[in-house]
């Protein structure tokens, strides 16, 4: 555990959810596999959940350090509202220690190592209208270390008819899970391997807490999902990898889900990996697709594999270029060739925000004008 400056007033922490008191003024947090036992005046693994005078306080909340307007396929999501912007914000920390994370910067920084702006839940909702955005995403670090801001965020959000967007890597309890995922309306899930050697090596986790939150994904939630599996050079590209990883999306997802294929940069720990070769997620696809998902995709690169095809008739339904939406032919969610229904949320769920609430957005947020978005 972590040890932390003990903060002077604690009216100013949020205290958390999901922890339990032990002896000796340790407390038991039970929101993600971790299950840390935290000390008097020291964090969990997270950096952000302490331990003062007994209780658990989240430090994340209200406190993002990210903030950034998105196209909504670099989350990636390609089959949720394509073409549409989203709000996108994470906070400090990470239950992960992936030693390739790409954002490196924050998720393996403490609150007080990252700048971050306070800005209560009430307010993202407001920020997301006066920039345009029918969605807001939680992502960049790992959310589910923030889940009550989150909770709280959307419930927020739902008055405006704003969609909320999990970006995570899937580490969460099922004591928590349906508390924040029953206001979720889509989510990316990182699934970064398919063994237990290289969550264990390289991510220090274990893979099975992850495929556990994809079937409750799929089986007790109507969360729009899509599933993103990051391709690292001798690390996680071997076909036979591949191929079960697809074998067990196919039979425990079915072959609807989407599944992105991405392409690795050197960062952080991985500065001795090469790039992945566009060949590499080539090979990915077809494998995938050859297994029966008919939903596969290459990301982080410029590929004809971007595209979504009615997997009936091959026709093409939207044409992309890196995360732009060039061509959008489907017809109220169908293929114009042949009537095939394809999966997804393909126009605004939640509806459009009343306009007459857009002025008090603008009014409101202009405390906000220096962030620059």
């Amino acid at each position: 555990m972590k040890e932390l400056k003990i903060l002077q007033k604690t009216d100013t922490l949020h205290e958390a959810r999901w922890w339990e008191p032990e002896p000796n003024g340790r407390v038991h947090c039970y929101l993600c596999p971790r299950h840390c036992h935290i000390g008097l005046g020291q964090s969990g693994f997270c950096f952000i959940r302490i331990n003062q005078d007994g209780k658990l306080y989240n430090l994340g909340y209200a406190s993002p350090a990210a903030l950034q307007i998105d196209p909504i396929e670099k989350k990636p999501l390609n089959h949720f509202i394509p073409g549409t912007r989203i709000f996108s914000m994470g906070t400090a920390g990470c239950n992960m220690g992936c030693f390739f994370c790409q954002n490196w910067d924050i998720s393996k920084s403490h609150h007080d190592q990252v700048h971050s702006t306070h800005i209560p839940p009430e307010d993202i909702p407001l920020l997301a209208l006066k920039y345009g955005c029918p969605s807001l995403a939680f992502t960049y670090n790992e959310p589910t270390i923030w889940g009550e801001y989150v909770i709280d965020i959307c419930q927020a959000a739902k008055e405006y008819g704003l969609n909320t967007v999990m970006v995570t890597n899937g580490y969460i309890t099922y004591e928590a899970f349906h508390d924040i995922y029953d206001h979720i309306d889509a989510a990316n899930v990182d699934l970064k391997a398919f063994t237990e050697n290289f969550y264990g090596k390289i991510t220090l986790t274990h893979l099975q807490p992850v495929l556990e939150t994809l079937e409750w994904l799929k089986n007790e939630t109507n969360v729009w999902f899509e599933i993103t599996n990051l391709m690292i050079p001798t690390l996680n590209d071997d076909p036979a990898e591949t191929r079960k990883l697809a074998e067990w999306v196919l039979e425990h997802l079915g072959p609807d889900v989407p599944l992105h294929f991405t392409a690795f940069h050197p960062d952080f720990k991985l500065q001795d990996k090469p790039r992945t070769p566009p060949e590499t997620l080539h090979r990915a696809r077809k494998i995938a697709r050859a297994v029966g998902l008919h939903y596969v995709y290459e990301g982080n690169i410029y590929s004809d594999g971007a595209h979504t095809h009615c997997p009936k008739c091959e026709t093409l339904l939207i044409r992309r270029s890196w995360h732009d939406v060039l061509e959008n032919h489907l017809k109220k969610g169908a293929c114009p060739n042949c009537g095939l229904e394809i999966p997804g949320r393909w126009e605004n769920p939640r509806g459009r925000t009343p306009l007459k609430v857009l002025p008090k957005a603008a009014q409101s947020t202009e405390k906000y004008d220096h962030l620059n978005l």
